[in-house]
């Protein structure tokens, strides 16, 4: 019997969206950015653990996160506590045509996608795939839809919920190695263009 469910992805207007060449790209300094709700299963805590790891490595990379949300007030006081505030842009909400030239500059998307407490989860997860449009590598977690656009070892990396310590792990192996950041970020705008054709 023929399969009677069909998955209809968000649409992306892919073809709109102009990735910043490498060469511009990497004229920056490493850089990682979230674009997302602050709430408990987008977890953007356990992204600060994960950048303060990555610090230790890269002292120069930036971490820029745009979004509000009920914890905002948690994330401005863990930014101080971990000491990581000369390292981290918090830019609050932005519209879609304010976000993507920022977006468009850096090296790496990252976001920490959980289950929160109360059983909610992502849906498809649109940030990560527009960071791949703009030819982002993206590294998040192993959560319900966030895998059916990120290949986890071809267009970035995904990590299991909660583990911080490996997020950190994969956006360093990427900020230190910008030649394969390039070639899994070309593959994830190919695949999310194929996604949405």
């Amino acid at each position: 019997e023929e399969k009677k469910i069909k998955v209809i992805h968000i649409g992306i207007n892919v073809e709109t969206i102009k990735p910043m060449t490498w060469e511009v790209r990497l004229k920056n300094t490493p850089s990682i950015i979230f674009i997302g709700n602050l709430n408990e299963k987008k977890h953007p805590i356990a992204l600060l653990y994960a950048f303060r790891l990555v610090l230790k490595k890269i002292p120069n990379a930036i971490l820029t996160i745009i979004g509000d949300g009920v914890l905002r007030n948690e994330v401005v006081n863990r930014i101080k506590k971990l000491n990581i505030g000369d390292s981290v842009r918090l830019l609050g909400s932005l519209p879609r045509e304010k976000s993507f030239p920022i977006l468009n500059a850096q090296w790496v998307y990252a976001q920490h996608s959980v289950t929160s407490k109360s059983g909610d989860q992502e849906g498809y997860a649109l940030s990560p795939a527009e960071a791949a449009a703009h030819g982002l590598p993206v590294v998040s977690t192993l959560h319900n839809g966030i895998p059916e656009h990120v290949i986890d070892g071809e267009t970035g990396y995904l990590v299991p919920e909660f583990n911080f310590e490996a997020m950190a792990e994969k956006i360093i192996f990427l900020l230190q190695n910008p030649v394969l950041a390039q070639q899994m970020g070309e593959k994830g705008r190919k695949n999310i263009l194929q996604i949405n054709n």
